[in-house]
């Protein structure tokens, strides 16, 4: 099985993430969209992790001024 690539974003999510819908998130001063969610791997008050077709998200809540990092798992 491939590894999928992993982005780290600090910001904010518009609504709950759910399987089959799209994430909403905003970062670095814009909202931006996924592809669709196929599984949502965590949810705590700091961060949600999900994983698209080809992607999988950690977005972190804790930063105020949201920047993106990404980086290869």
């Amino acid at each position: 099985m491939k590894r999928k690539t992993l982005i780290l974003i600090y910001g904010k999510v518009m609504h709950p993430i759910l399987k089959g819908m799209t994430a909403k998130y905003f970062s670095n001063g814009t909202w931006k969209e996924t592809a669709r969610v196929r599984r949502v791997v965590e949810v705590t008050e700091e961060h949600v992790k999900f994983e698209t077709d080809r992607l999988l998200y950690c977005i972190e809540f804790g930063k105020e001024d949201a920047g993106v990092l990404s980086a290869a798992a």
